[in-house]
């Protein structure tokens, strides 16, 4: 019963923030299902896209709510996506518990690094909160590349693939900060599941921590979503600059 109620409050902390900058949660969860709980890789991948999926859901039903969601780019994310999910997962078979948290705490702390020192920059001319409803910088086949690229990264490392699509769409798209959260989590939504069906059928999923972690991330969607409209754009972008580095921290210390 306590580690239900520890994975419960684990996947509402990690659905909420994940959701209030669109990165999906994944990035703290699997790091804790592989520290606390000594999960293998695929395992860990597996089940945290549980925890993706039912973050992705209710965020991002709370999120085109809002209007804020560009549903012509998270349909191309999802296109591209599909066929990423199923080779990420197949490829969380064949890599090395340590190389697994290497690869993935070098991406975290360049994702964290890059929002942490252009902030200010990203932001400069960039309007808040409303919405851009063609997509400049960026053409459609690229978003159908970047799609693939996520589902590949969704499905080997169970993050949802945020920490690909926030920076992405900052770097060539003109989104508003918000619409670029809410952008992610719709396309978190349409990719991750292809991911997890596979994970499914490899039994990488640990299933007796399903529940905890659906009833979290159900709860925890609404809630980031809602928090995100209150925070300035360069705060958000500093606040999961500085949860990344405390999550790729935490991988590392325990190979050193």
């Amino acid at each position: 019963m306590q580690a239900w109620l520890l994975l419960f409050a684990l996947a509402l902390f990690s659905s909420a923030f994940g959701a209030m900058v669109g990165l999906g949660g994944g990035f703290i969860l699997v790091p804790a299902l592989r520290l606390f709980f000594g999960l293998q890789p695929a395992e860990a991948a597996g089940t945290s896209l549980v925890l993706i999926v039912a973050s992705g859901a209710s965020g991002a039903a709370a999120y085109l709510m809002q209007r804020r969601v560009h549903l012509k780019i998270g349909l191309l994310l999802a296109a591209g996506g599909l066929p990423g999910g199923v080779i990420g997962a197949i490829l969380s078979l064949h890599i090395t518990p340590r190389l697994f948290d290497w690869i993935l705490a070098l991406l975290l702390f360049s994702v964290a690094a890059d929002m942490a020192w252009n902030a200010e920059k990203r932001m400069r001319g960039r309007p808040e909160h409303q919405h851009v409803h063609e997509l400049k910088g960026m053409s459609y086949r690229a978003a159908l590349l970047l799609g693939f690229l996520i589902g590949i990264f969704s499905s080997l490392f169970g993050l949802g693939g945020g920490v690909i699509l926030v920076p992405t769409l900052l770097y060539f798209s003109e989104l508003p900060i918000h619409a670029v959260s809410a952008t992610s989590q719709f396309g978190i939504l349409l990719t991750s599941p292809v991911g997890l069906v596979v994970h499914l059928m490899q039994r990488d999923v640990v299933l007796h921590d399903v529940v905890p972690l659906v009833a979290g991330g159900l709860a925890g969607g609404p809630i980031g979503a809602r928090f995100s409209k209150s925070m300035k754009s360069p705060h958000l972008l500093l606040v999961v600059a500085f949860g990344l580095v405390v999550v790729a921290g935490s991988l590392v210390w325990r190979h050193l």
